[in-house]
C-alpha cells in the first residue's frame, strides 16, 4: 500500500516507536563547520528534538555533531546524528535529530533518564 506525503505527516506520532521524555538542556551542535547552540525539548533513546533560533534550515539527513548534558551528573553526551525534520515555530525552528552513533554507555544513560521520568522521579 502506498502512503501519500500528507498521510505520512498525519501518521508521524504513530511512527515514533521509542518513548521520549522532556529535557531542558543546552545543546551545542555543529553542522558542517558551523557551530550553533540550541535548546533540547525532549529526548528519546533514538533521537532528540531541538528548539533553535529561526534562520538557516537544513535538509533531512544532514549530518550533525552534538553535545548535551543529562541531569545525571555524568559526562556530556557526544553523538553524531542526522536531521530528520525542521519546522518553523514563530521565531524558532523545531529540529528533530536521529542519533546515528550513540555510545552504549550514553544510550543506557538516556534509557535510565526516560525510565525515571516515566516513574515521576
Amino acid at each position: 500500500m502506498m502512503v501519500r506525503a500528507m498521510d505520512r505527516r498525519r501518521l508521524a506520532p504513530e511512527r515514533r516507536q521509542a518513548e521520549r521524555a522532556p529535557l531542558v538542556a543546552a545543546v551545542e551542535h555543529r553542522v558542517g563547520g558551523e557551530l550553533q547552540l540550541a535548546l533540547a525539548q525532549d529526548v528519546g533513546e533514538n533521537g532528540i528534538k531541538l528548539k533553535r533560533v529561526a534562520g538557516r534550515t537544513y535538509l533531512p539527513r544532514t549530518p550533525v555533531m552534538m553535545a548535551f548534558e543529562l541531569p545525571d551528573g555524568g559526562e556530556l553526551v557526544r553523538v553524531r546524528g542526522a536531521i530528520v525534520f525542521e519546522r518553523a515555530e514563530g521565531n524558532y525552528q523545531s529540529t528533530g535529530v536521529r542519533f546515528e552513533d550513540l555510545s552504549p554507555l550514553d544510550h543506557a544513560r538516556i534509557v535510565r533518564f526516560i525510565a525515571r521520568h516515566r516513574r515521576g522521579l
